[in-house]
């Protein structure tokens, strides 16, 4: 095994740093507030940023590949039954049923089944490619697996997460060497599900509307539209070098979830046009390296497992991004590495140490490049 690509570990752990800083910045006065401690939820980010580079450490320097493929249906299965358990028994928050109590931890079973999912789709795929085994017996069967796992996510109800669960699965399914006509019709019930999501959940189609009020200039910013006005407020006051890191003001109760969904607006106000830029530029660094890890797999299991988990994160910041600035409706999802939170923060150290991992077996060919393109034209 040859030395793996440490800029992958690098990189995390620098978005991670940023995401303690930055969570202390956003969250001091709320913890003060609310808990009389305004060192409150640095101390937890911090505890989970442990156990989140002890599972980097581990899947980086400690994993089996081999091992990993071969439990694949036995992840998958946990995580389901994780999503049922915490539809039967989760705790609430917020409208939504998402969070599970184990001791003096809750965990998001969301965050364990997005990382499955990607493992399982690439243990099926490596197995009985599209491209080989054509619609039918290659592309329903994960199409159904996954279908059941988002449906259960949905069911908390956590659409967006849903949603980026299936798109990453249709990148995967691109990834393998599927043909690009396969994937339409899958799309198409993707969308159509969407809708039918949304007529189904009003406070998701009220979110729909808020983001279009705000596309056509009619943002109502004393009710829906509040948190949205505020974010902008946070992003459009830093300038180019912010006001100051500690210095912010709409982390004093007026942007809420500032630390968790909305914590990229703290870091616009407090460190500016420069400061959002090198954050950027360090997500885009690490979404670089993990697909160049993936370009590079000749082998199909970890090829895929790669560019899954690279994809999925890029998806997950996209998403957090585009809501903060207003591009898209509000999600709830976190910014990778940076929001404050367990399970995702745990999810995804994980998934940059199995990026590494996988990144010291490969050579220095891009083999999967070559391999889905030669598909494509085939």
């Amino acid at each position: 095994m040859t030395r793996g690509d440490r800029w992958i570990i690098i990189l995390a752990l620098v978005l991670a740093g940023v995401g303690l800083v930055m969570v202390y910045s956003s969250s001091s006065f709320l913890a003060f507030v609310r808990k009389g401690d305004e060192s409150y939820f640095f101390r937890q980010q911090a505890l989970r940023t442990l156990i989140g580079i002890g599972a980097l450490w581990a899947c980086a320097r400690a994993l089996s590949l081999r091992a990993l493929e071969a439990a694949a249906p036995w992840i998958l299965g946990c995580a389901s039954a994780l999503l049922v358990a915490v539809i039967a028994v989760g705790h609430m928050s917020n409208g939504a049923t998402r969070w599970l109590r184990v001791g003096f931890m809750s965990i998001q079973p969301t965050d364990v089944a997005r990382l499955a999912a990607v493992v399982f789709l690439a243990w099926w795929l490596k197995r009985r490619p599209v491209a080989a085994h054509g619609f039918v017996r290659g592309l329903l069967p994960p199409l159904c697996f996954l279908g059941i796992v988002a449906a259960l996510i949905l069911k908390q109800p956590n659409l967006s997460s849903a949603a980026l669960l299936l798109l990453t699965g249709f990148v995967m399914l691109f990834l393998s060497g599927a043909p690009v006509r396969y994937l339409a019709a899958p799309v198409a019930a993707g969308a159509g599900a969407f809708v039918l999501a949304l007529a189904a959940h009003p406070y998701m189609m009220r979110r729909v509307l808020t983001f279009t009020d705000f596309v056509l200039g009619r943002l109502d910013v004393r009710d829906a539209g509040f948190q949205l006005n505020q974010s902008l407020i946070a992003i459009g006051s830093g300038g180019l070098t912010g006001r100051g890191l500690g210095a912010g003001m709409q982390k004093l109760l007026f942007l809420p979830e500032a630390h968790t969904d909305f914590i990229f607006s703290i870091i616009a106000e407090e460190l500016g046009l420069i400061g959002t830029t090198a954050l950027l530029v360090v997500i885009g660094l690490f979404l670089w390296r993990g697909m160049r890890v993936a370009a590079r797999c000749s082998e199909p299991f970890a090829g895929l497992v790669a560019g899954g988990l690279t994809v999925q994160i890029g998806f997950y910041a996209l998403a957090n991004l585009a809501v903060a600035t207003g591009l898209a409706p509000t999600t709830g999802l976190p910014l990778p590495f940076v929001s404050y939170g367990g399970s995702a923060l745990l999810v995804n150290l994980a998934a940059a140490g199995i990026l590494y991992r996988i990144s010291a077996l490969n050579g220095e060919s891009e083999a999967l490049t070559r391999q889905r393109w030669a598909r494509g034209s085939a």
